[in-house]
């Protein structure tokens, strides 16, 4: 879908503090502060029948819990009368749907629902938000993988337009992967975390150092520098890759790449990390070694 292709419009806030967007495409959300009394007045709106929606809670600018539900009406009574403690104090909501009731909506099926969920949790952390929500993946067929699909592309649309968000997620395959999760996939692959931070942690009792890389043509750059570069230069410790299905390898194998001995004198050593479909490698200058045997195995 290009955005090209989808108009935005928002209405100012009402006499409840309710403000209404929409797409010219399917989304539609209504943005409100915590009340039982407007929600009451959304309600009617709806014309008091379940809806099916996602929604987002927001405690402060940053930190935010994600959620889904058939009947967004009581999902929210509920989040107003007993509030989880990991969100308690949460201020102001967002609710997102398709603007049409359960028996008609693309929201009423709960694994476009979850599906949408989940996507929302990573997309909102790789914005640098305070996710206190988790999400579950989803089996999909054929005919709601478009459906998801198509959603996706018009929610970044739309979170970008009301500035909730500044970039979407990487490619399929490419997207970072966050601390929680890391740390997850580590213990199923069958490793001990002792620590785990954004940069650096400790896994099997050995340094990590934690580097997403940035994207360029030649792959995923991973520049070592200060500490870094003499861990490197050592062989002391493990670079952690935290893209696709997340790299945990041995500095002594990236040693192994940089034949020139004279590197490791400079200021700072560049490495690129190539995900392909049969194989990952990395490369430093000319020099290339396969590491997929690196890949984190959850089998």
């Amino acid at each position: 879908m290009n955005h090209n292709q989808i108009g935005y419009h928002e209405d100012p806030p009402n006499g409840d503090g309710i403000k209404r967007s929409r797409t010219t495409k399917q989304i539609r959300s209504w943005e409100m502060p915590r009340s039982m009394k407007v929600l009451d007045t959304f309600n009617k709106e709806l014309g008091k029948i379940p809806f099916p929606a996602v929604y987002i809670l927001f405690e402060s600018k940053t930190k935010i819990y994600i959620g889904e539900a058939k009947d967004i009406n009581n999902r929210i009574k509920t989040h107003l009368s007993t509030p989880e403690e990991k969100i308690k104090q949460w201020k102001t909501m967002i609710i997102i749907n398709d603007g049409r009731p359960a028996v008609q909506s693309d929201f009423n099926d709960s694994v476009v629902r979850k599906s949408l969920e989940l996507y929302l949790i990573k997309l909102f952390k790789a914005n640098k938000y305070l996710v206190v929500a988790q999400g579950e993946p989803q089996n999909l067929n054929p005919s709601q993988k478009y459906t998801v699909e198509s959603l996706i592309q018009e929610l970044n649309f739309f979170l970008l337009k009301k500035n909730l968000i500044f970039k979407v997620l990487e490619e399929k395959g490419e997207e970072e992967i966050f601390t929680d999760d890391l740390i997850r996939l580590l213990e199923k692959s069958g490793h001990k975390v002792q620590s785990l931070g954004k940069y650096e942690g400790l896994v099997d009792n050995k340094k990590v150092y934690v580097r997403p890389g940035s994207k360029k043509p030649k792959g995923w750059q991973i520049t070592f520098r200060g500490r870094f570069i003499k861990a490197l230069e050592k062989g002391d410790g493990y670079l952690l890759v935290s893209r696709n299905g997340v790299l945990l390898i041995p500095l002594t194998v990236v040693q192994k790449a940089i034949f020139d001995k004279q590197a490791f004198l400079q200021d700072t050593i560049d490495i690129w990390i190539t995900f392909e479909d049969d194989k990952t490698t990395l490369k430093y200058k000319d020099h290339i070694l396969d590491v997929s045997e690196f890949i984190l195995s959850t089998n």
